[in-house]
This record gives C-alpha cells, sequence and structure tokens, in this order.
C-alpha cells in the first residue's frame, strides 16, 4: 500500500528542485570574473571556462535521457525526484571544494546528472497529480518561474559577496545550492507516487487511493480512474518504431507528440536564453561596456525581470491556449533580437546602452512565453505509456542545445563578435512558423484526452468508456474536459 499521497507537498518538492537548477544556471555566471576565482582556478583560459559551465548541460542532459528510458518507469516519479536531488548533494560538496578545474567540473557533472533526472520527472508528477485542468498548466509552468528565482536569488546573492574577500566569495555561494536539494528530498520522502504510474504498473488498488487523495471525492476518483484504464488500453500493443517519428502510422501518434516536443524545446534553447544567463555579467561587461558593478546590478535585474515574467506567463496560460503565447513570444523575440543584433553592429557606446536595453525587451518577451510554455506543452500531451520518455527526450533537447550555445557562445564572441547573435536571431524566427504549422491546442484537456487531438477516433464519453467520433464535434462528450473539472 503507498504512503499518503499530498499534492502540496509533492508540488512544494518539485519548486525546490526547479529552485536549485535555477541557483546552478546563475551562481556561476557571477563569479567567474572575481579575482578569488580566477586564482582558484588558475585564472582558465576561455576554452576551460566554456567546459566549466557548460558540463552542467551535458551532463543534464545525460540525466535527462537515463531518466527517459524503457527502464526508467520502473522507479516512479517520486524516486527520481529524489534521487535526483541526493546526486546534486554529492555534486555541490565536490564543486565547493574545488581547487581545479578537472574537480569543478567533476562535481558539475554529478550536479548535471541530478538535475536532469528533476526536471524530466518533476513535470510529469506535478501535473500527474493536479486536480484540475485548470490548475495543470499554472502549477508546471511555473515551475520554470521558481527556477527563474532561483537564477535571480543566484544573482543578487553573488553580487553581495563581491564585497566579500578570500575564497568564500565564490565558495559559498556554490554551497548555498545544497539547501535546495536537501528540501527537495525532505518534501517528496513522505509521498506516495503519481496515480498514473501506479496504474501504469498494474497497481490500480494504489492508483485508486491515490486518486481519491487528490480528489476527496469517490465519483471523480472513479471517473478518472476510468478514463486512465481506457487510454491503457488503447495504448496496449504500441511500441515506439523510428520510423514513426517521420511518418507515425500508429493510433496514438507518441511518436508524433515526442517528435513536437523535442523540436519545441530544442528552438526555445537555440534562441538565446542560456547563453544570455550564464554569461549575462559577461556580456554586460566586456561586450556592452558598462561597469563591472553596474553589469552585476544588470544581471540581477534580468534575472529577477525573468522570474516575474515567467510566474505572469504561468498564471495567464489558460487565457488564449498555448499555442498564442508562443506564437507572440516568437515574434516579438524576433523583433528585439534583431535590434539587439543590429546596435552591437554598430559599436558606438549609444549603440550599446540601447541594445542593452533591447536585451531587457527580449527578456520581458521571453520570460511568460517560451521560458514556461514548452515545459507545460511536453508535460500535458505525451501518451501514459511513453510519458517519461516523452517528457525526458523533450528535455534532453534542450540541455543539449543549451551545451552547444553555451560551450561555444564564448568561443564564437572570441572569434567572430556580435556575428554570433544572428544565430539566435534566425531561430527566434523559426519558432513561429513551427508552432504555427505543427503544434496543436492543448488547453483545456485533460491528461487522458490528449489523444483526441492526434486521432479523431479516440474520443471518451463521460462515463469513462471509450467511445467513436469526431473529436472536434462531439462537445456533449468532452464537456467534463474541457470545463477543467479533472486533470
Amino acid at each position: 500500500m503507498p504512503s499518503n499521497l499530498k499534492p502540496t507537498l509533492v508540488l512544494w518538492g518539485v519548486r525546490m528542485g526547479f529552485l536549485s537548477y535555477g541557483w546552478d544556471a546563475g551562481v556561476l555566471g557571477g563569479v567567474l570574473q572575481t579575482k578569488a576565482f580566477q586564482s582558484a582556478m588558475k585564472a582558465p583560459d576561455t576554452t576551460t571556462t566554456a567546459m566549466i559551465v557548460a558540463s552542467f548541460l551535458l551532463a543534464s542532459w545525460l540525466g535527462c535521457v537515463m531518466a527517459a528510458s524503457p527502464w526508467s518507469d520502473k522507479v516512479g516519479r517520486r524516486m527520481w525526484v529524489m534521487a535526483g536531488a541526493g546526486v546534486q548533494i554529492f555534486g555541490t560538496i565536490i564543486c565547493a571544494s574545488a581547487y581545479s578545474p578537472g574537480q569543478l567540473i567533476a562535481g558539475r557533472v554529478l550536479i548535471g546528472v541530478g538535475n536532469g533526472f528533476v526536471v524530466a520527472t518533476g513535470p510529469v508528477f506535478v501535473a500527474e497529480t493536479t486536480g484540475t485542468v485548470k490548475q495543470r498548466g499554472p502549477l508546471v509552468g511555473n515551475l520554470m518561474g521558481f527556477a527563474c528565482v532561483g537564477t535571480a536569488c543566484a544573482y543578487w546573492i553573488d553580487f553581495g559577496f563581491t564585497y566579500a574577500s578570500g575564497q568564500a566569495a565564490w565558495r559559498l555561494p556554490i554551497a548555498m545550492q545544497v539547501i535546495f536539494s536537501i528540501l527537495t528530498i525532505a518534501l517528496m520522502y513522505p509521498n506516495g507516487d503519481s496515480p498514473r504510474w501506479y496504474y501504469l504498473q498494474n497497481r490500480p488498488e494504489d492508483g485508486r487511493l491515490a486518486l481519491e487523495q487528490i480528489y476527496n471525492d469517490n465519483d471523480m476518483a472513479t471517473k478518472v480512474a476510468a478514463e486512465i484504464q481506457t487510454e491503457l488500453t488503447q495504448e496496449v500493443g504500441e511500441t515506439l518504431r523510428f520510423s514513426d517519428f517521420f511518418i507515425d502510422r500508429s493510433e496514438t501518434k507518441a511518436a508524433t507528440r515526442i517528435r513536437d516536443g523535442v523540436i519545441l524545446v530544442g528552438v526555445a534553447y537555440l534562441m538565446g536564453i542560456n547563453m544570455i544567463f550564464y554569461y549575462m555579467t559577461t556580456i554586460f561587461q566586456v561586450y556592452i561596456g558598462l561597469e563591472p558593478t553596474t553589469a552585476s546590478i544588470c544581471s540581477g535585474a534580468a534575472t529577477t525581470l525573468l522570474a516575474i515574467g515567467t510566474f505572469v506567463g504561468s498564471m495567464f496560460c489558460e487565457k488564449g491556449g498555448r499555442r498564442k503565447w508562443l506564437l507572440w513570444g516568437s515574434a516579438l523575440q524576433s523583433c528585439f533580437m534583431i535590434a539587439f543584433v543590429g546596435l552591437l553592429a554598430v559599436g558606438t557606446k549609444a549603440a550599446s546602452s540601447a541594445a542593452a536595453a533591447m536585451l531587457f525587451g527580449w527578456i520581458l518577451v521571453f520570460s511568460p512565453t517560451w521560458a514556461p510554455l514548452p515545459y507545460i506543452y511536453v508535460s500535458e500531451t505525451m501518451p501514459l505509456r511513453h510519458r517519461h520518455t516523452g517528457v525526458g527526450l523533450s528535455i534532453s533537447a534542450q540541455w543539449l542545445m543549451a551545451f552547444l550555445t553555451v560551450y561555444a557562445g564564448p568561443i564564437g564572441f572570441e572569434r567572430v563578435g556580435w556575428k554570433i547573435w544572428i544565430w539566435f536571431a534566425v531561430f527566434n524566427v523559426i519558432g513561429f512558423p513551427y508552432v504555427y504549422f505543427f503544434l496543436k491546442e492543448s488547453r483545456g484537456r485533460s491528461l487522458e484526452r490528449m489523444g483526441e487531438l492526434y486521432n479523431e477516433k479516440l474520443v471518451f464519453h463521460t462515463d469513462g468508456s471509450e467511445g467513436t467520433g469526431s473529436a472536434n464535434g462531439s462537445l456533449k462528450e468532452i464537456k467534463v474536459g474541457i470545463d477543467g473539472e479533472k486533470a
């Protein structure tokens, strides 16, 4: 029999995991230029610095791929999140005590693997334990808000420690990451697992108990249980074939959903967000020409703006739908990024100041749109039997693209200067046609009804039995999902 499932504890446990992710994304960028760090790491060159920063990203990709592997679904959502936080603790200890680039990279690899476990599994756990459709999108979306809070807090802590002396100026900010990992484990431990996972593991009694703990309503638990079992029945015998990722002939279109998620997240993280936030202080100080103190203040302000915008976007993501937020975001981001590139090309002091303003404008748009929406979309559109694989592979694209940009970025800065930003401008533009032509609107549907978007024959009756007909035309049958009475 599973432990009591407390959705609030699950939510806050995953939030702490994302705070840890955001902290790591921000903390190193603020200490790279400090004398204490440069002394301890023996003044690393550009390539070594890029590897120190980017090793976390490549390791996070590995962690996501491990969490997406076929055998990983046997472990459960809860255990993956706790295991990730545990690995992060060991990595943080190694990083905080490092006296060479090799030791620091080793620690960041461990942190990255643990982070991959958390970010690949946490959104699934939250989506599968949220009580209503209308709450699911905002709650999954604000996980990225907490990641941005972690980044903002790290930058402000870094700024405060610029007035400190000695090795504590960079070691203590890095060590503070362990607090969030400990909180993640403490909040996760008392819980059972997701009801969807129990049904997937052929443990219907445990799944039913978990549903009752989520809804506190036997009738609603019965209805959701029937839909989960119907979805699993529809997916019986379907396996992922490599050819389906190009021409998907399956009933549930699992490969299509995974492919769409991988491309969506990959495009989002080729727009420049990791490049900006890992090297923000360096960008403001070295390439825009601001004074060190001013550069640190601007970095903290930008990360704070990102956090606020992500929470706002998550709060209102049910207004207008997923596609509209992404389309408007891509269009406006393209304008700001193209202007940013043009102003950097001019190279004057006035143009550099205007470029900084364009960068803030880009962050203002990205934060409520392309920051939270990809996580929301991939966590809710994957079929249950392949949800761990789909979300894990989708989010692994984030880390692979982030590694590419963060590792190649400073080298590109050194060799081609401002022209490196053309790369990011191109992907801001590409986002619009991709969303318009390939993504379907997932707002307002329960997790079990997402199949209707990809196959009109997969329609459920409100009593949980399987039906057939048009998914778009049978309003009576899909009313429960649209009204947001359940997730």
